[in-house]
C-alpha cells in the first residue's frame, strides 16, 4: 500500500511539474545588475553577493524557504539532481545558488539542516542575512520585481548566468537537464573568449 501510494504521488508530482516546464518561450534574458551586498550561507560565514557567491562563476539562482509546501520544493529538487550533473565542475566552474525569502526563521543552523536534508554539496549555497540585502540581492538579478521580499508570492523562477556573461531567467520548472544545458553552453562561451585574447 505504501509503495503505491508512494507511486501515485510521483506521478502527481511529475505530471504538475510538467505542466509548468519551462520551454524555450519561458526563458528570456534579463538584465542584471549584481549587488555585493553582505549576506550570511548556511555555515554562518558573511559573504558578498558579487565577489564571493558570483565571482567568475556560472551560477544558477532561486528563491526559496526552508518551510515552502508549494512550488520552492520543486525548484530545490531541480537542484538536488543538477548538483549531480554538473560533477566536479560544481564548486569551480559553477555555483548554485538558493537564496531565502524568510530570513526570519531561515536563519543558518536551519539553513544548514536543510541543505544536509537535500545532501548538498560544496558548491550549492543557501544564503540568508537581513530583508533588506536579501530583496535587492533577488531584485538585481531578475527574482523580485520590487525590494519587498514579500513579493515573490512563490513564483517559480530560475536566473542562470555570471559577470560577463548573459543571464538568462527561466519561467516555471526548468529539467535539470535543460540547466545544466545552458550552463555548458555558457562555460564554453568564455573559454572562448578568453582564448581569443
Amino acid at each position: 500500500m505504501k509503495r503505491l501510494l508512494t507511486s501515485l504521488l510521483l506521478s502527481a508530482f511529475l505530471l504538475w511539474t510538467s505542466a509548468y516546464a519551462s520551454n524555450k518561450e519561458d526563458v528570456k534574458p534579463v538584465d542584471v545588475k549584481l549587488h555585493d551586498l553582505e549576506l550570511v550561507d548556511q555555515d554562518g560565514e558573511k559573504v558578498r553577493f558579487k565577489r564571493d557567491v558570483v565571482g567568475d562563476k556560472v551560477v544558477a539562482i532561486i528563491p526559496f524557504y526552508t518551510t515552502c509546501t508549494t512550488a520552492y520544493p520543486i525548484l530545490i529538487y531541480t537542484f538536488s539532481r543538477l548538483q549531480d550533473l554538473m560533477g566536479d565542475q560544481l564548486g569551480r566552474e559553477v555555483v548554485l545558488v538558493s537564496v531565502s525569502v524568510d530570513p526570519r526563521t531561515d536563519i543558518p543552523v536551519r539553513l544548514k539542516a536543510f541543505a544536509r536534508r537535500q545532501k548538498a554539496r560544496p558548491g550549492w549555497l543557501f544564503l540568508t542575512g537581513d530583508k533588506t540585502s536579501l530583496a535587492k540581492a533577488l531584485l538585481g538579478v531578475g527574482i523580485l520585481p520590487s525590494q519587498n521580499l514579500n513579493d515573490h508570492n512563490h513564483t517559480p523562477l530560475t536566473v542562470v548566468g555570471g559577470e560577463g556573461r548573459t543571464w538568462k531567467r527561466f519561467y516555471g520548472f526548468p529539467s535539470p537537464e535543460l540547466l545544466e544545458s545552458h550552463i555548458q553552453t555558457l562555460l564554453a562561451s568564455k573559454k572562448g573568449s578568453a582564448e581569443e585574447k
